[in-house]
């Protein structure tokens, strides 16, 4: 594994792996406005269709059960 820079400056490409939901904690006031303006409903978004894909297979559970 790479060391980090003694500098602490971020490293491009791991900021860019990390979601911009995790990187709004760090205090960019750039990532904290796109959080508060998209961020927040893009992540309800994904996991409202997480739930409903969750939802779905237990659903398709119960009936292949009753079969």
């Amino acid at each position: 594994m790479r060391q980090p820079p003694t500098d602490q400056t971020p490293i491009e490409k791991e900021e860019n792996k990390m979601p911009k939901w995790d990187r709004k904690r760090d205090g960019y006031p750039v990532y904290r406005k796109w959080w508060i303006e998209e961020g927040r409903l893009l992540r309800c978004k994904m996991l409202e269709e997480k739930a409903e894909k969750r939802r779905q297979r237990a659903s398709e559970r119960r009936r292949k059960r009753k079969d």
